[in-house]
């Protein structure tokens, strides 16, 4: 079956060294992606050795940042996230980033804007221990002694809170979990050095790494309280959750399985099922080969028909126009002596031989390539 929906993509070339114009803060700068539209691209280009933020609000949307060899360097898919800053290293190349639904969401918005450098939220007190509350700061010197420390973070009350992480000059790796380790937002590469979350109450680590350091840096992690920062928590759009209130079940046939954030190899993993595991099913891709499923922490994940056993009423199902992405194979590098002289290396696509160890998860790649048309 043909493509119903194809990723609409809207390009917007961001360039820091210019002044561009701030969008205004109304519902006319407000970006909505739905069926028609499920995703938008901003491309972010930075002249040499400059620096620049990247000002998101969003609700219902999961955030993905890409460098110019298409590799994630940054990826947030919560519903707990309502707002990000992203500041740029310099000299970190080209960068595309994606903002699209997240799974089960019919229809969600977003606002992007371009700023210098990062906001700087709040005055809060300095404090020597690795756990902070609202307005609490910490400081953590990296060095090639000590490259990481990992803050716990707790957002008390009804309000978010706004976290920002500091690491210039750390090349650092980073991971901010919830208290179940549930992973929400991650950085990687060193290709940002500086985020801001603004997330809903809760105890939350965040660990930061840092990398190939030539002398000692020190990153700085804190929380302000969104009450503090002026910041309003940005309005859902009516009816987006999806009702996966179904009769409808799969249950886990292999051994396990990869639970990813959209239909296809392509979209993150954040979850694993196992064997014999059973969720109510709420719809599928346009293709019918992927299967969104309710979890028991009420958040959705889809999986790959091919490894579920479906039963009950799933004749009628909701199609979610998601497109389907699936990964690329990598590249298989085969290097063999040359009789009498150095070694010679021929490169094959990684989809024309088969590794005999295959990934414990599976996606069931073969199969869904056989269903899609396209």
């Amino acid at each position: 079956m043909k493509r119903l929906f194809l990723l609409t993509a809207v390009l917007l070339a961001l360039s820091f060294a210019a002044a561009l114009p701030s969008l205004a803060q109304d519902d006319a700068s407000l970006i909505t992606l739905n069926d028609a539209s499920p995703a938008i691209d901003v491309v972010v280009t930075l002249p040499a050795d400059t620096t620049g933020t990247i000002s998101l609000e969003f609700s219902g949307a999961a955030v993905r940042l890409t460098d110019a060899n298409s590799a994630v360097v940054f990826s947030a898919a919560d519903a707990r996230l309502h707002a990000l800053e992203l500041n740029i290293a310099p000299n970190s190349g080209s960068h595309t980033l994606t903002v699209e639904r997240l799974p089960g969401i019919t229809e969600a918005v977003v606002r992007v804007l371009s700023l210098p450098e990062m906001t700087q939220f709040g005055t809060p007190e300095l404090v020597s221990n690795l756990t902070i509350t609202a307005n609490q700061e910490v400081s953590l010197p990296l060095s090639t002694d000590h490259p990481g420390d990992t803050v716990t973070i707790t957002v008390a009350g009804e309000s978010a809170g706004m976290m920002t992480a500091t690491f210039p000059g750390a090349g650092a790796t980073t991971q901010l979990v919830d208290s179940a380790g549930v992973l929400v937002v991650e950085s990687v590469g060193g290709h940002v050095d500086g985020i801001s979350m603004l997330v809903d109450p809760g105890v939350y680590q965040f660990t930061l790494v840092s990398s190939g350091l030539a002398a000692e840096v020190t990153a700085g992690v804190r929380l302000v309280s969104a009450d503090d920062t002026g910041i309003v928590v940005l309005a859902a759009p009516m009816n987006t959750n999806a009702s996966l209130v179904s009769t409808c079940t799969a249950t886990v046939a292999v051994s396990s399985v990869n639970m990813r954030s959209g239909p296809g190899t392509g979209y993150t993993v954040l979850n694993y099922g196992y064997r014999n595991q059973t969720f109510v099913v709420g719809g599928h891709n346009p293709e019918n080969n992927w299967l969104l499923i309710a979890l028991e922490d009420g958040s959705t994940a889809w999986v790959s028909r091919a490894t579920a056993q479906m039963s009950g009423d799933c004749s009628v199902l909701t199609t979610f126009n998601i497109p389907l992405r699936d990964a690329q194979p990598a590249p298989l590098v085969f290097v063999t002596p040359a009789p009498g002289s150095g070694e010679s290396a021929s490169s094959v696509s990684g989809g024309e031989h088969e590794d005999e160890h295959e990934d414990e998860h599976e996606d069931d790649d073969e199969h869904e390539h056989d269903e899609d048309d396209d």
